[in-house]
């Protein structure tokens, strides 16, 4: 009897394991997951040398909160609150994302960390607290080729009103021709690096340095990534 009521205790347990490997395994991850306490990295994103270049502003700010606009799989959330003990939330409107997110706070047992299912417009940005570093990565185009150039100026404007100490930041360019959605942003010319600079400086921020370079998604071209001080 005592052998069958620990037994049924597993079962919970063990259907959650089985969940979340399904899960992992139904679509195309952007973000490295933790699973059975082993980091899977088999993903479509350079995500652990974009951490080393986030890392480094942690340490710099010394930042004590964090908050992932886009978070995808929240690795740069887990990876904060893992490494650093920053108060970590991270924020995307794909449900089967958030999921698989929201499983390895649950399963690792990772703290202090969280997750939220919102969509990042005006409104929400305008409830959003301040945050010592914004993460904002792999967002921006999706919402300039949708709204236009001079919304997404707002969105970043409104950002930038949040970010205490330093925002990271990437967008995909005009020259990832592979990509339908290139066509549709505005033409950053021959230099799309510095277009972006100049668009991050025009709303607002005091001062935006490049800090390093990584894949498109499509793996055609360099993306810049920048850090910028409000």
């Amino acid at each position: 009897m005592i052998y069958e009521k620990r037994a049924f205790k597993k079962i919970p347990k063990f259907l959650f394991k089985i969940y979340s490997k399904k899960l992992i395994k139904s679509y195309k991850r952007y973000q490295p997951v933790f699973y059975d306490g082993q980091l899977i990295e088999i993903a479509d994103r350079d995500c652990i040398d974009r951490w080393n270049l986030i890392k480094k502003e942690i340490i710099n700010y010394e930042v004590k909160t964090l908050v992932d606009l886009g978070c995808a799989e929240g690795f740069y959330v887990l990876q904060s609150a893992k490494e650093f003990n920053c108060f970590s939330l991270g924020i995307d409107a794909d449900f089967s994302r958030i999921a698989i997110a929201q499983n390895q706070i649950i399963s690792e047992r990772i703290v202090p960390a969280g997750f939220m299912f919102a969509i990042m417009d005006e409104d929400f940005l305008d409830k959003l607290p301040q945050f010592d570093l914004i993460v904002f990565m792999s967002v921006m185009h999706h919402i300039m080729y949708t709204y236009g150039e001079d919304y997404s100026r707002k969105i970043l404007n409104k950002i930038r009103k949040k970010t205490k100490k330093c925002m990271i930041f990437e967008m995909g360019q005009s020259n990832e021709t592979k990509n339908g959605w290139s066509k549709s942003l505005p033409d950053m010319g021959d230099n799309p690096h510095q277009w972006i600079k100049n668009f991050i400086l025009s709303t607002g921020f005091s001062k935006v340095e490049k800090i390093g370079e990584s894949s498109s998604y499509k793996k055609d071209q360099k993306r810049a990534i920048f850090k910028a001080i409000p």
